[in-house]
């Protein structure tokens, strides 16, 4: 697919040399009409072969070396100086500056001034003038049988000439601008995804900075912690608090450790695969164990065991943060669906808390974050940021009368021994 603009141009001129092709064809066959002889028809067609043989040639060059952008007659100013040159010699052959397809040098003119830098513009306008000119005064002249027919055929010539030029300058301009409006929203969604990850990419800094400065707070509550317990004259029930302190901060240096471990594989891209059921399963559970409170309903398809997908910690912080969204949203239950259709993973989650607002429905559609009760603001985006990366989709919803609905999809790797084992 022909994708940069210089490349779109040069297709354009091509095309366009075509229409030219096509006007030196019409104009050779109905000079005997004109003239009242048909002894200028032979060169004329000649010519208009010849100049289709080349532009043949370079259409199919720009096939075979679509991604060469430095090939040279693929140039626009070459291009265009060729089409002058052409157009040129074509008049030069029949009548020179009588001949009212002279006028055909001010959209070639225009065309360059749109597509060729100043200095390039300038040099093609100044090639059109000393063509002109020179046209003006050394051609071959036309023996003209009806001088009277002629006159009349001549500002007949002049309104065709100007005709064509209106639609081809109108073409052309409007097939740049839809190009150009097509780089520009590719180029401002790549620019979006690139902030995104951006922003994802420095999330996470902060929290690997967050959890290395956590680290030497606990080891120092640790020690104090067993110096407590290891006192006799502690009481029973204090002991009892000490013990579950000591259990939580183990929790929370084991939390960092996973942290600090799925960061390192995050950043060291491992490409490490795991089995879409047991990962959802594993972090569905989990999550489960920090909120023991949430209703946490699971019907995962066994399907699941058949695809695989990248380790990326990114996935499971998305997942969780969209389970704690519900939660902060008061939900009771929150109902996970998942299974594998045509090779992608399809996770459904709905809970029946206060629901998302139209204002953070709207602000999630354009990529910004909201603040809403039901929590849906930075961590959301940064969750369908992480989804998109794998080449995921997640879309947002209400639910009737109350909560809210999340689909995500995720692109797997099928495992096709144990397709062949279910079949």
């Amino acid at each position: 697919m022909i994708s940069s603009l210089t490349q779109i141009t040069q297709a354009r001129l091509i095309q366009l040399r075509w229409l030219s092709v096509l006007a030196m064809l019409a104009a050779a066959l109905v000079s005997p009409n004109i003239l009242g002889s048909s002894m200028l028809m032979p060169r004329l067609l000649a010519f208009a072969t010849f100049v289709a043989a080349i532009n043949l040639c370079l259409q199919l060059a720009l096939l075979f070396n679509r991604g060469d952008d430095d090939f040279p007659f693929f140039s626009p100013l070459i291009q265009l100086l060729f089409d002058l040159a052409c157009w040129a010699s074509y008049i030069y052959l029949s009548g020179g500056a009588t001949n009212p397809l002279i006028s055909v040098f001010l959209p070639l003119a225009a065309i360059g001034a749109i597509v060729l830098s100043r200095f390039q513009a300038w040099l093609l306008g100044i090639a059109a003038i000393l063509a002109y000119s020179f046209l003006w005064r050394f051609y071959q002249p036309l023996a003209i049988a009806d001088a009277e027919m002629a006159t009349r055929l001549h500002l007949l010539g002049m309104w065709l000439v100007f005709v064509v030029s209106a639609v081809v300058l109108i073409w052309f301009i409007q097939k740049m601008t839809q190009a150009i409006q097509r780089r520009d929203l590719a180029l401002a969604e790549a620019r979006e995804q690139a902030i995104r990850n951006d922003w994802l990419i420095s999330v996470g800094a902060l929290a690997a900075s967050a959890a290395h400065e956590l680290s030497t707070p606990l080891a120092t509550m640790r020690i104090i912690v067993d110096e407590w317990l290891e006192d006799a004259s502690l009481a029973a029930l204090q002991r009892d608090d000490c013990r579950l302190l000591d259990t939580q901060i183990e929790t929370c240096k084991r939390a960092l450790g996973q942290l600090t471990l799925r960061a390192g594989h995050a950043r060291g891209g491992s490409g490490e695969r795991v089995m879409a059921g047991p990962w959802l399963s594993g972090m569905l559970s989990a999550w489960s164990a920090l909120n023991p409170a949430a209703s946490l309903q699971l019907a995962l398809a066994p399907a699941l065991g058949q695809g695989a997908l990248p380790f990326d910690v990114t996935l499971e912080r998305a997942l969780s943060n969209l389970l704690d969204n519900a939660v902060r949203a008061g939900a009771g239950r929150i109902l996970v669906k998942a299974d594998i259709r045509d090779g992608t993973l399809v996770i459904r989650l709905d809970d029946d808390g206060s629901g998302i607002s139209d204002a953070a429905l709207q602000a999630y559609a354009a990529g910004q974050p909201s603040v809403s009760p039901a929590g849906m603001g930075i961590g959301l985006l940064l969750s369908r940021t992480a989804v998109e990366r794998h080449g995921g989709h997640l879309e947002l919803s209400r639910l009737a009368p109350v909560g809210t609905r999340v689909d995500i999809e995720i692109p797997l790797e099928m495992n096709r021994e144990n397709c062949a084992n279910e079949s």
